[in-house]
């Protein structure tokens, strides 16, 4: 779903804790909460949204969070819903990204949980432990055998928007608990069954170009295009004795060479991927009626265009690669 107009959040209810400022990340960001009975239909009635602003020396950064949203849903890969949104009352413009778990029914636990639990003196603060062995042993551990082909969905996901910044806080686990049938309970002998899923891919801005000023991409040559594409790292890194990042490129190319069955999954979602109505949504994000300084510019559309385009054909490439 894509909106018409921005929305804003002037008069959308506080959150009782985190209504001046959220506490983690870089950028500024507090919560919301939605109106009983919103005016778009894009979003949910009383609900809980995250409004979170651009870093100051890039403006234009929140609208990345919209359209990795869009990117997310051409892929079929679980992203929260963002859309545009301004305050009238302090000016303020930036993303406005759905709560992906409801309060008191769910509960999320950040993949940094376990990997601090696991891995003696992780540092938290560079995620230098931050390793795709354990995640893969992590996973395999709550959710399955099956995993494998939902993470490396993911992971295909942070390749086409070029994500550097998936850190251990920004993945992880949704727990649901649901309440057993009383027949169930008595067989069972428990109240509630337990279900481990993974958590959308979520905390999506650091991604697309995002850095870089319309005088630094506008006459870029296709090798100069390529070698920032080839440059760009995920955050994690392979295992706790090769604690290199792992290139966006190169790690499409690693589990084509590591499991057949993930690899055609990742190129029939890419065969699937419609680009041109990513061209009919970024046409439709440039013409959103923003306040004027905050507007998505033509200019950094279509190199956000030019950018995943190439991106596409690259990870296509590494994908069909074989020694």
């Amino acid at each position: 779903m894509i909106q018409w107009n921005p929305i804003d959040v002037c008069d959308w209810g506080r959150h009782f804790e985190f209504s001046e400022a959220y506490p983690e990340g870089a950028r500024p960001k507090r919560i919301v909460i939605s109106p009983a009975q919103p005016v778009q239909h894009v979003i949910k009635p009383d609900w809980q949204y995250m409004f979170k602003l651009s870093d100051p020396r890039y403006p234009e950064q929140f609208w990345c969070e919209l359209i990795a949203y869009q990117i997310g849903l051409l892929l079929n890969v679980p992203v929260p819903p963002a859309h545009a949104a301004y305050d009238s009352l302090t000016g303020e413009c930036g993303s406005l990204s759905e709560w992906f778990y409801e309060p008191g029914v769910d509960m999320f636990y950040a993949a940094g949980y376990f990997f601090y639990r696991d891995i003696r003196n992780f540092d938290k603060e560079k995620g230098a432990q931050h390793n795709l062995q354990t995640a893969m042993q992590l996973n395999k551990e709550f959710i399955g055998d099956n995993q494998i082909f939902d993470f490396w969905s993911m992971m295909l996901f942070d390749c086409v928007i070029g994500n550097t910044d998936r850190h251990q806080e920004n993945w992880g686990y949704l727990v649901n608990l649901s309440p057993n049938s009383k027949s169930v309970a008595r067989r069972k002998k428990e109240n509630f069954s337990i279900r481990l899923q993974f958590a959308p891919w979520f905390d999506n801005g650091t991604s697309l170009g995002y850095q870089l000023l319309p005088h630094k991409f506008n006459n870029w040559t296709d090798h100069r295009l390529d070698g920032f594409i080839t440059k760009g790292t995920h955050h994690i890194r392979f295992a706790l004795d090769r604690l290199e990042q792992i290139g966006h490129v190169e790690s499409m190319r690693f589990i084509a060479e590591h499991n057949p069955k993930v690899r055609q999954l990742l190129i029939k979602r890419l065969k699937d991927f419609e680009f041109g109505q990513l061209e009919r949504v970024l046409d439709r994000l440039v013409e959103l009626p923003m306040p004027i300084d905050a507007r998505l510019t033509r200019d950094r559309a279509d190199f956000v265009l030019r950018l995943t385009s190439r991106r596409l054909q690259l990870i296509m490439e590494n994908l069909n690669e074989r020694n």
